[in-house]
């Protein structure tokens, strides 16, 4: 797996255009961060501490209720709502990324889940997990 960081800002940097989308993160499986950009550098720093435990939290409730893989999370804190979805190659039991993306508010959250998912694709290949189309 070959990381291509001038493709994955690309991507980022295009998900970050959505409207409503104030930070835009891919981090590890372990919650790491690898790349991540954003409005302000407040909404940075807030969105990486959050990551860890965010991962935390959607693998928990999924490992309870038992409905398999997680394909997006929604967990909401006081400095706004932070949407998290699976970046895989098709097949992949478990997730190598996790692409990370804060909210201005949850009125947005409609639009973004569509075009994060649209937007998936691209953030994989970047990541070398798909071959380039």
């Amino acid at each position: 797996m070959t990381i291509e960081a001038g493709a994955l800002k690309v991507a980022l940097r295009d998900l970050l255009g959505v409207r409503g989308v104030v930070s835009v993160a891919v981090a590890g499986a372990d919650g790491g961060l690898v790349e991540g950009l954003a409005l302000g550098d407040e909404e940075l720093a807030a969105l990486q501490e959050l990551i860890p435990t965010a991962l935390a939290s959607s693998r928990a409730l999924g490992g309870l209720l038992g409905e398999g893989a997680v394909q997006q999370a929604l967990v909401e804190y006081a400095e706004g709502p932070v949407l998290l979805a699976p970046i895989d190659a098709v097949g992949d039991e478990e997730a190598s990324h996790v692409a990370v993306v804060g909210l201005a508010g949850v009125g947005d959250l409609g639009r973004v889940r569509f075009q994060l998912k649209r937007r998936l694709p691209a953030l994989a290949e970047a990541l070398g997990l798909l071959e380039a189309s």
